[in-house]
């Protein structure tokens, strides 16, 4: 009896095994849909009690449907900050999976939000870039997010001493000098973003005055199809204060 058992077992054993190049988890799709909008419009939406950070509430969720809808205001949009897929190397240094595929851009009838579609494996990163292309407004002051969840809105803060935040904020030459090391997500930003709604943002801080941030969106990938959302509030360096033309007649001290 137990010679039966031990050839049913081994005869079983080849069926158990994986077949040779078996084809990889299913891949889930997903959406990223992002825009960026000077900070006063962005506070035009806020009631009381709305403005603290990881804050939800009626305003905000009106600033997300007028989005939706095509019903905010084009003038108050920046359209000169795409949203880009970031490229392999630079996603490897994140500790991102690639992606390959491209947004649809904003700007066209009621299009309000740069938006993409992509496909990518539950449990893996992916990795989008908003740069400015000119260099005004250039500071993000504030960022709204939605994954899991209503849309909360947040202040970029540097690394806290232990916790985690949706939303960071480095130097700019910090996160370049990281990626090229290839130790920026194990060390310094994977254990402080907070990934449980399944979006953060990492600022890089341009120390130029005169260039802007870029935004570095992660997106964790869920088991089930979703939808994710950012809202990127820009605002003037106060270093920043441009010098009269010499058409125009300077003040002078009395």
């Amino acid at each position: 009896m137990t010679r039966t058992i031990r050839l049913a077992l081994a005869a079983l054993i080849p069926l158990l095994a994986p077949l040779p190049g078996a084809p990889p988890a299913a891949a889930v799709e997903y959406r990223l849909q992002v825009v960026s909008i000077f900070e006063d419009a962005l506070k035009s939406f806020l009631r009381p009690g709305e403005t603290g950070d990881g804050a939800a509430g009626p305003g905000l969720d009106r600033l997300e449907a007028s989005l939706d809808t095509g019903a905010f205001p084009a003038a108050v949009v920046l359209y000169d900050r795409p949203l880009e897929a970031a490229r392999e190397l630079v996603a490897r240094g994140w500790g991102a999976a690639p992606v390959r595929a491209e947004a649809r851009r904003g700007g066209e009838g009621k299009q309000r939000w740069d938006a993409v579609i992509f496909e990518g494996t539950p449990g893996e990163r992916s990795l989008w870039l908003v740069a400015a292309t000119t260099g005004r407004p250039q500071e993000i002051a504030r960022v709204a997010l939605r994954g899991a969840g209503p849309l909360r809105l947040f202040q970029p803060y540097a690394r806290p001493n232990g916790g985690t935040l949706p939303v960071l904020s480095h130097p700019l030459s910090f996160l370049w000098a990281g990626q090229e090391r290839g130790d920026l997500w194990d060390r310094h930003v994977g254990p402080a973003l907070d990934l449980a709604a399944g979006i953060g943002v990492v600022v890089g801080v341009n120390q130029g005055v005169f260039y802007a941030d870029h935004a570095y969106i992660v997106v964790q990938h869920g088991p089930a199809a979703a939808t994710y959302k950012a809202i990127l509030a820009w605002k003037q360096r106060e270093q920043d204060r441009e010098a009269p033309s010499f058409n125009t007649r300077r003040l002078r001290w009395r």
